[in-house]
């Protein structure tokens, strides 16, 4: 549990002839972590099985044919290729003409009827289809002038009419109502054009010009309605052409899932040769185990290449860069989710997931620390890992901590930020609005006790990396460090009483003198241990210390808050039944936005409080994930 899988370096090489069924084995067992070979003189890199070039083809395309399609490629595909490769190229090449011939003439379809649309002479025939005038009238005559055009008001066109009668009775005036706008067809007698105009401008006369109609006869209105029909067939056929694409969609949804699966895998083998090394007759793979796997590998290899290849196998040397599978059981593996989001430990470290396990909630908690807010998030948090499968592990590690949270709640004694429930006041241990100190002295503690904890897997790692003398001096010195710093602490706060006594002028006390004289000691086992750079961190050890205030400070605002929103919504229900719905707002409202900002603060603040605080006093990590060629597959 705290330390990860153990490897072996295994080497596996033989003839070319047999190079493909080691990789179809490897394939199959998915436990060997391949090493990529670098080009030297002794051997080059690999070049893919002659199959590749055609299965990268067929890959590309069966992956446009399911973009093209708008395939989920995560359904649940129940369908079964039985003539393999050849099946699978037959069927793309035909899928692919069928799908690509559709989507051309669906394509050719949605411009013509875009055009349409946007067409100059269908735009002037809608104006046009409400009149009652015949098309070959808008020419231009020698004594007869005509405007077309929309006035301004409701009352314009009868207004236009009075006042051109005003100048003469030849002219022919028709108006309609055009997208509640008022268009109309003025004839008039080219004597008068210009008094029309003017009649025409004094009523917010905006002129329309119809340039497309030239030529046309009969009326707009037969016109449009053969553009519509024309537009009315092609929708029928671009409808026609969706129902074939949905039924291609249909009818080859499960095999090009499929097909791209077993792309997938086989091009991931066909592939696999560019990592090795490789000779004129020979090839080599060099990669990594897991001990437990080990035996059971080297017998199928055997068995498979008829003891044909040779396999090499060696445990883990000290300078080795070897790939990590972590090794944790339920519930503590929940918490890799945590070490993904930082790095990965390496391989002779000592696996943080399990302190993470432990103590990640216990942080969390003392900050939400409510009763009523943990009992909430736990309900929020177990519906949503039912919704969301994929991030169980995540929900995990925050209904741990909601239980965590309720835990803190009981030790608190708060229920929704109250201390009191129906005139009773509620059990507690500690008060978080009351005791602020005690509160603030065990936030100092718990960090303390964490940062302690980490010093101690440090003194570990140390012992098994550089032995224990190097361990005592690099990890033990920080040990005396706090020694010394808490002497001094519990001399001036009177925890320990020392005589006084003055050097060079100054009053100071025994008790301090010797913290002093501790403090001394570790700055030189420090230095031993990790040089200058552990002098130049001795006065961070402190800070460290002192950020777990932060577990007091956030869990303090949080109960404010609360404390708040229940005051606000008590002055409501006091106001009478109609006001008291309000105030069940507030308390709905308040208490939610307080639990979503409870839930950042504690969760990003125990992230922080791990990952600065505590890692950086053991935890180095960087390593290789444990990736084995076939788990893609």
């Amino acid at each position: 549990m705290l330390r990860p899988y153990e490897m072996s370096s295994v080497i596996v090489t033989g003839p070319k002839s047999l190079q493909e069924k080691a990789i179809e084995e490897l394939h199959k067992l998915k436990v060997l972590h391949i090493v990529d070979h670098s080009k030297n003189e002794l051997a080059d890199i690999g070049k893919p099985l002659e199959i590749a070039n055609k299965l990268s083809e067929l890959l590309v395309k069966a992956r446009a044919l399911i973009t093209l399609l708008k395939i989920n490629t995560k359904e649940e595909a129940s369908f079964e290729i039985k003539r393999g490769l050849l099946e699978i190229e037959v069927t793309i090449k035909k899928l692919n003409e069928e799908a690509n011939t559709n989507f051309e003439e669906l394509k050719k379809i949605e411009d013509l009827i875009s055009r349409n649309a946007k067409d100059p002479l269908a735009q002037e025939l809608e104006i046009l289809g409400n009149t009652n005038i015949p098309l070959e009238n808008f020419t231009n005559y020698k004594s007869i002038a005509y405007f077309t055009g929309y006035l301004k008001g409701k009352q314009a066109v009868l207004e236009l009419e009075i006042e051109l009668l005003k100048s003469t009775k030849n002219f022919s005036l028709f108006d309609n109502i055009i997208k509640q706008k008022n268009f109309i067809t003025l004839f008039i007698d080219k004597k008068y054009e210009d008094q029309a105009s003017k009649a025409l401008q004094k009523h917010g006369f905006s002129a329309v010009k119809f340039s497309n109609i030239s030529g046309l006869k009969g009326f707009a209105s037969n016109h449009l309605k053969k553009i519509e029909e024309e537009v009315s067939r092609l929708e029928k056929k671009k409808q026609e052409i969706k129902r074939n694409i949905e039924f291609i969609r249909a009818q080859y949804k499960g095999f090009l899932i499929t097909a791209e699966k077993l792309l997938s895998h086989e091009l991931e083998k066909a592939e696999a040769p560019l990592k090795f090394a490789s000779t004129s007759s020979s090839f080599l793979i060099k990669g990594w185990v897991p001990n437990e796997e080990l035996i059971k590998t080297i017998d199928r290899l055997n068995k498979s290449t008829h003891n044909k290849i040779f396999v090499h196998f060696a445990p883990a040397n000290k300078n080795d860069t070897v790939p990590v599978k972590l090794k944790n059981p339920k519930p503590v593996n929940s918490f890799e989710v945590l070490m993904n989001l930082y790095t990965i430990p390496s391989y002779k470290e000592i696996d943080p997931t399990f302190f993470m396990f432990l103590t990640f909630p216990i942080l969390f908690g003392f900050m939400l620390g409510d009763f009523g807010y943990g009992l909430t998030t736990l309900i929020i948090f177990m519906i949503l890992k039912k919704s969301i499968p994929k991030a169980k592990d995540f929900f995990n590690v925050l209904i741990l901590s909601s239980l965590s949270s309720m835990v803190f709640g009981m030790v608190f004694g708060e229920f929704f930020g109250h201390e009191e429930l129906f005139g009773y006041e509620i059990p507690h241990l500690l008060s978080r609005s009351h005791s602020l100190m005690p509160l603030l002295y065990l936030s100092v503690g718990v960090g303390l006790s964490h940062i302690m904890i980490g010093l101690a897997v440090g003194f570990i790692n140390e012992m098994n990396s550089h032995g224990f003398m190097h361990a005592v001096y690099a990890k033990g010195g920080w040990y005396v460090l706090l020694i010394g710093g808490l002497v001094i602490t519990a001399d001036i706060i009177k925890i320990i009483k020392t005589q006084s006594v003055v050097i060079s002028g100054i009053n100071t006390t025994y008790g301090i003198l010797v913290g002093i004289g501790i403090i001394l000691l570790s700055a030189v086992m420090l230095f031993k241990g990790e040089g200058i750079k552990g002098l130049i961190e001795i006065p961070g050890i402190f800070g460290n210390i002192l950020s777990y205030a932060r577990l007091m400070a956030i869990g303090v605002s949080s109960v404010q808050l609360a404390i708040v929103v229940n005051e606000q919504a008590g002055q409501f229900f006091h106001a009478g039944p109609f006001m008291a719905f309000f105030g069940v707002l507030i308390l709905i409202i308040g208490h939610l936005i307080n639990i979503v900002l409870g839930l950042m603060g504690s969760f990003l603040h125990s992230l922080r409080l791990h990952y600065v605080e505590f890692f950086t006093k053991f935890f180095e990590g960087g390593a290789i994930k444990y990736s084995p060629f076939g788990l893609k597959s």
